[in-house]
């Protein structure tokens, strides 16, 4: 019989920006709403990925830490690893320089 550790399920990968540590939401219905975001034309790639995956008030609190473009984009890509379980060099080929996230 195969089985999914009661850690997978339940645990959330997180990113720490600085001193602050943000849970990543991965779950599917999460996924989901960023994928069909995305779809739209003129988005706003941060809003959707990081406003869902991490919560509107975490997304308005690094909103406020006015990082670079680099670092705000740097931050979807790391993001979208961290739903979907890649690595973070992997993640950085899939998603680098297509403009949609996906």
């Amino acid at each position: 019989m195969y089985q999914i550790s009661e850690d997978r399920i339940r645990v959330r990968p997180e990113i720490r920006l600085g001193d602050k540590i943000y849970s990543v939401d991965n779950r599917l219905s999460t996924y989901r709403r960023i994928s069909a975001g995305l779809e739209g034309q003129g988005v706003d790639e941060l809003e959707v990925v990081l406003g869902e995956a991490l919560g509107r008030q975490a997304y308005e609190e690094i909103l406020g830490m006015d990082l670079s473009f680099a670092v705000m984009q740097e931050m979807v890509v790391i993001v979208l690893a961290a739903i979907q379980d890649l690595p973070l060099e992997e993640a950085r080929r899939r998603f680098r320089g297509n403009g949609s996230g996906k």
